[in-house]
């Protein structure tokens, strides 16, 4: 549903940086991004999107321009300026966005989330921030199982050290299953027990559900956005999948239901949503 004019100028007046990030890869994190890409989208919401990696899944799904910040190369590292200079555009991108009212997303690929850091450490991003008036929401998802929720506690404290006022978010990836149905003696229970634990006490906790094997590999493939599957004509969706008409019509239920879940879920924490733009 469109919104009004005031409720726009309400949303852009106040500048976000959502960052989702974890060191381990397999996560959840591209899930992640574009569902907060896609949720801004659904809201009319400004958003610059921008990644910390090499790879362009997150440009190619969303078919626009996505600021990359890839690694910098082996020989350029003699420059210890190089590795700062490498984050200049994503500087000004915020700088510009704050300027104008809209947010920006990072995508942190993994083994990224350090660079960032350590970037955001040297420049003092948490006083520009300040000065902007650009509040900061870090989005940290992981799996059931012990290294990805280790990584993700490390990431998250790392991050939080260098932008302490950011907001903690960590997204419960169920992919691999329940996070209740952990056996307590096992080494990811212990894991979720002291790492991921009192990370909790000061976080938001959301849920992302499995999707149903099989069902978004396709639609992905295609470069297909959340937003376009629920819409999608069965036929287009049999063209995309390959599928027969009623297979077609499930592997569409899934992605639905699955964006309908995560959306709602999003809702508790993005700054365009009413339930989730209050935050500190």
């Amino acid at each position: 549903m469109a919104r009004s004019k005031q409720e726009l100028i309400s949303g852009m007046a106040m500048p976000h940086l959502i960052i989702v990030a974890n060191e381990k890869g397999g996560q959840g994190k591209s899930l992640a991004a574009l569902a907060v890409a896609d949720h801004a989208y659904l809201h009319e919401a400004p958003l610059g999107v921008a990644q910390v990696d090499a790879q362009h899944r997150l440009a190619h799904a969303l078919g626009r321009n996505v600021l990359t910040i890839a690694p910098v190369a082996k020989d350029a590292r003699r420059d210890p300026a190089a590795e700062a200079r490498s984050f200049t555009p994503l500087y000004t991108m915020i700088e510009k966005a704050a300027g104008r009212g809209a947010s920006v997303l990072i995508d942190t690929g993994a083994n990224q989330a350090t660079r960032l850091a350590h970037w955001s450490g040297l420049v003092d991003l948490a006083e520009d921030l300040a000065q902007w008036k650009v509040k900061t929401t870090l989005i940290v998802p992981y799996v059931a199982e012990a290294e990805g929720m280790r990584q993700a506690a490390q990431t998250a404290t790392l991050l939080l050290d260098r932008i302490p006022q950011a907001r903690l978010v960590l997204v419960e990836n169920e992919r691999d299953g329940l996070f209740t149905n952990l056996h307590p003696a096992s080494d990811a229970a212990g894991v979720h027990r002291t790492m991921i634990a009192p990370l909790k006490a000061q976080a938001t906790t959301l849920r992302m559900p499995a999707i149903e094997a099989g069902s978004w590999r396709p639609f992905e493939a295609a470069r297909c956005r959340f937003v376009q599957v629920a819409q999608m004509p069965v036929e287009k969706v049999m063209t995309v999948t390959g599928l027969p008409r009623p297979e077609a019509k499930i592997v569409r239920g899934d992605v639905a239901g699955w964006t309908a879940t995560v959306f709602e879920e999003l809702d508790r924490v993005l700054p365009w949503s009413k339930r989730g733009g209050g935050h500190g």
